[in-house]
């Protein structure tokens, strides 16, 4: 039950973030990319990248829970 309520209380922060990504100018979504992943974004399909960094929010997140 310590594992659920640890992982609701990470939730709210990462899910503010990634509802934020829509609302992002493109040249924050790129910022945020190089900040998080490192170089050039491979593409400018926004939706790809909004999922990819998304995942890597997430993936940072719920890591340093382990």
């Amino acid at each position: 039950m310590s594992t659920h309520t640890r992982t609701l209380s990470t939730t709210p922060s990462v899910a503010a973030q990634i509802a934020s990504l829509p609302e992002m100018p493109m040249a924050e979504i790129r910022a945020l990319w190089q900040k998080l992943v490192g170089g050039d974004t491979p593409t400018h399909n926004r939706q790809f990248l909004e999922r990819r960094i998304a995942y890597r929010l997430q993936e940072l997140e719920f890591r340093k829970a382990d």
